[in-house]
């Protein structure tokens, strides 16, 4: 009988492990967020989170004991629920050290243009296609980024603006897009404040609240597939059971929610 029967069809909702990325601005605190997941493991490629009660691996001093590293949790067995990648960005220039030794270059701009960065693209998609592995086998994943503001020139008006992006090579940023189930994008509560003195300018106010946001706005990029909230705490457990209201509507039904 042939895989594509009619009697093999696959119907309703599917519970699935989380394919997170989480970006924003310093100090939010996107790796503590992340520290609350199910039994995490860390692969710092930065030095960022000697304050927080994780698990993590030693930090990784080339490309290949980045991918050592996820080999290790696909092979032997191990109690944790999640891997958190922290940060894409720090990934991505050990993966740009990686690209120059490896083709005995001094910078990746010296290898033509945009030639290193394609090579480099290859390359970074290794690591997510590593992390699909362990999604394969129920690992929830989770990779930290760190934001920065550029001009975004929108073909519908007649001007550019400012926009949060991850700081990653364009393509890089575009791939990590394309990958996750859920991209969050995360800042502080701030309003703007306007003076009475005439001439005056705004300036920002900050409440001192974190929030997260889940769908894109002209302001930053953001998405998910599981109807969350456009904007939250950054708290995990708020998180968490929304995404698992989604995939459990019983939840609901039980909270009256």
């Amino acid at each position: 009988m042939s895989k594509m029967s009619l009697t093999n069809l696959i119907i309703g909702r599917q519970q699935k492990p989380l394919r997170l990325v989480v970006y924003g601005v310093e100090g939010v605190g996107k790796s503590s967020f992340a520290a609350a997941s199910p039994a995490p493991i860390f692969l710092n490629a930065e030095d960022g989170t000697a304050h927080l009660d994780v698990a993590r691996f030693p930090q990784p001093d080339n490309f290949g004991e980045m991918l050592e590293a996820i080999g290790t949790l696909y092979t032997e067995q191990h109690a944790f629920e999640t891997l958190v990648l922290d940060s894409a960005d720090w990934a991505e220039q050990i993966v740009r050290a990686h690209v120059c030794e490896i083709n005995k270059v001094s910078s990746i701009e010296s290898m033509g243009y945009g030639k290193g960065w394609v090579i480099v693209g290859e390359q970074f998609r290794k690591l997510l296609q590593g992390f699909d592995a362990l999604y394969a086998k129920g690992m929830n994943i989770i990779i930290i980024a760190h934001a920065q503001v550029k001009p975004h020139n929108d073909p519908m008006l007649e001007s550019s603006y400012d926009r949060y992006l991850m700081k990653l090579e364009k393509r890089n940023e575009a791939m990590l897009k394309e990958w996750c189930d859920v991209l969050l994008f995360t800042n502080f509560d701030t309003s703007i404040v306007q003076k009475d003195d005439l001439g005056a300018k705004t300036k920002g106010k900050s409440f001192g609240k974190r929030l997260v946001y889940t769908t894109r706005s002209a302001a930053y990029d953001a998405k998910n597939r599981y109807n969350l909230p456009e904007r939250m705490p950054l708290d995990w457990p708020t998180f968490w059971n929304a995404y698992q209201t989604f995939n459990n509507p019983q939840l609901t039904e039980k909270t009256g929610a």
